[in-house]
């Protein structure tokens, strides 16, 4: 895949870097008001199913598969391309990932103004809980590390750790980088409902965590690591629902999805305006040509 290609990739994974500590002045009153969101119905029902077991079947399944994709090398272009990415984002060095960063920060924070005052202006809306349920989602420092930690995991290539612990943990990332990439194919394929999509895709990330934790138990490993994982793991439910929001409110932006309700048609308007200029800004860090 030539580079240009890649630098969506790069802008994306950079972007999901910023965990949104914004927090607007009004955010104690409507959180007293919010209750559970159908998206958080959701999650704690895969989650009660998953530590019941009703989804053995499913991890075996997936793994069957990955581990029979893996002998016949039907990986090697993907790896590629993950391997690239990793070489990228080292290239592009800190300096200029920070600077990208602190723009695309404070592009987020207007918009996220934006999509809270139509969250309130549609209160009874399942939109407008789940939108406030993002934007509200302010991780602690030592769960925004976590996070961080987890989330850069995924842009690295084997052998890029800087110790053995590490190494392991960027394995199993790509293990299940690749697991979730078949079931996106799948998915696009109609071999899935959409919303047995979003549960098998929140397993995958549910298992991830917990060979991850698995990995770092031992005295030979780094204390700092294995807290890291640990809290990952506390605060991935949350993590989970609120990038799937933003993942539905990006597909009303770019229209692949359309808006079922007054409030979405707004939400969809602000989506459009802010993917633009986050387009400009990520062309002017990282120009294609």
């Amino acid at each position: 895949m030539k580079k240009f290609l890649l630098i969506p990739f790069l802008a994306t994974t950079l972007t999901l870097l910023l965990t949104g500590r914004e927090i607007l002045a009004q955010s104690e009153p409507v959180q007293s008001r919010q209750i559970a969101s159908p998206e958080q119905k959701m999650i704690d029902e895969v989650l009660y199913d998953y530590h019941a077991g009703k989804y053995n079947n499913f991890l075996k399944k997936v793994d069957d598969e990955h581990r029979e994709a893996e002998k016949k090398w039907k990986n090697n272009d993907l790896l590629e391309q993950r391997k690239k990415l990793s070489s990228m984002i080292h290239d592009y060095g800190i300096d200029k990932a920070d600077a990208f960063k602190q723009k695309i920060a404070a592009l987020h924070h207007a918009r996220d103004q934006e999509l809270i005052e139509i969250a309130l202006n549609h209160p009874n809306e399942r939109i407008s809980r789940e939108v406030r349920d993002m934007i509200f989602f302010c991780p602690s420092k030592h769960e925004e590390e976590s996070i961080a930690f987890i989330h850069n995991l995924g842009t690295k290539f084997k052998g890029d750790g800087v110790t053995p612990i590490e190494n392991k943990l960027i394995q199993i990332d790509t293990e299940f980088w690749l697991k979730s990439l078949s079931l996106e194919i799948a998915s696009t394929q109609n071999k899935m409902d959409e919303e047995t999509f979003q549960k098998r895709y929140l397993v995958l990330q549910i298992e991830k965590i917990k060979q991850m934790s698995e990995a770092c138990k031992g005295d030979l490993v780094e204390g700092k690591i294995k807290s890291l994982v640990d809290t990952a793991s506390t605060v991935l439910p949350k993590v989970y629902a609120s990038a799937s929001t933003r993942k539905h409110l990006t597909a009303l932006g770019k229209d692949k999805t359309a808006p079922q309700t007054p409030a979405e048609k707004e939400l969809q308007a602000i989506m459009v305006k802010y993917l633009e200029k986050e387009e400009v800004l990520t062309q002017k860090f990282f120009p294609s040509s």
